[in-house]
């Protein structure tokens, strides 16, 4: 009976510190957004005068006004459609090829497989060099697009080790009934493939989103033309050499912060089971 009492208190202690723990982490993580928000609706004056998570006033729009009369809105779009652009190309390439590794034997397969997944630790300003002679070599310096292309590639390899993970857990059974009926291979992977790899394709999606949302060094060397910036090159040129207006900066943050919040928030429950699968899965 002592055993028991001692177990469950021991299991309490455990279970309180561990939630005590995760919501230490919830207000670390929470705090700064609240407090950026409640910047966007003060002025610089209230910022320095007075710490407050709870704005003065909520009618104090000022801030996005001037944010809407700058080229903030022109970054917004740069970013969007770079981002949109990157993330189709990518999934052109990682689902298909995902398909390859998981559901096909070859020789080199998994030398393949090991080469792609390797690029996941190799740092992205390593090469930054090496890609800014190819842009010039190839006329893409100061082009909107083309950063496309080193956006997609690096997120390529956490694409392919999620993916393949995610394709290998299919049964081999539903892909061989599927030929047997007549399918083709490009007819199982839209068919059959992506379906089941749904979450996985949304986990990828996300992830890869929010990291290139938030780019700045190639975005800053590879695009010199100011009507192409994005917002994170524009956000953090936005004041001079003596004043920085805290209060129009923290509203470009939440600017900047909306999209990615409100896509996680409509597909937080596909990202988490995909995280948990593709991680068992693989």
């Amino acid at each position: 009976m002592i055993s028991d009492s001692s177990s469950k208190l021991k299991y309490q202690t455990v279970n309180t510190s561990r939630y005590m723990l995760l919501l230490l982490y919830a207000v670390v993580t929470i705090f700064p957004l609240l407090w950026t928000l409640s910047n966007s609706f003060r002025t610089n004056d209230q910022i320095f005068s007075k710490f407050a998570v709870i704005p003065e006033s909520l009618t104090y729009f000022k801030n996005y006004e001037m944010i809407f009369a700058t080229s903030i809105p022109l970054a917004f779009y740069n970013s969007l459609t770079i981002t949109a652009l990157s993330l189709l190309i990518m999934l052109v390439c990682a689902i298909p090829a995902s398909y390859l590794l998981s559901q096909y034997k070859f020789r080199f397969a998994q030398t393949i497989y090991l080469f792609f997944v390797i690029g996941i630790i190799v740092p992205r300003l390593s090469i930054l060099i090496a890609e800014f002679k190819n842009f010039q070599m190839f006329g893409f310096l100061g082009k909107q697009y083309p950063i496309a292309l080193c956006y997609a590639t690096f997120e390529l390899s956490i694409a392919l080790f999620l993916l393949v993970g995610f394709m290998q857990s299919i049964p081999p059974s539903i892909i061989e009934s599927a030929k047997i009926d007549g399918a083709n291979s490009f007819d199982v992977l839209i068919r059959i493939v992506m379906p089941v790899s749904r979450n996985g394709i949304v986990t990828v999606i996300i992830l890869a989103f929010v990291s290139i949302w938030n780019e700045y060094a190639y975005a800053m060397v590879m695009i010199p033309n100011i009507k192409f910036r994005t917002l994170t090159i524009l956000l953090a040129s936005a004041k001079n050499e003596f004043f920085v207006e805290y209060g129009m900066m923290s509203a470009g943050v939440v600017v900047a912060v909306v999209p990615m919040i409100i896509v996680y928030g409509f597909l937080q429950d596909k990202i988490i089971s995909g995280m948990v699968a593709g991680a068992v899965k693989g």
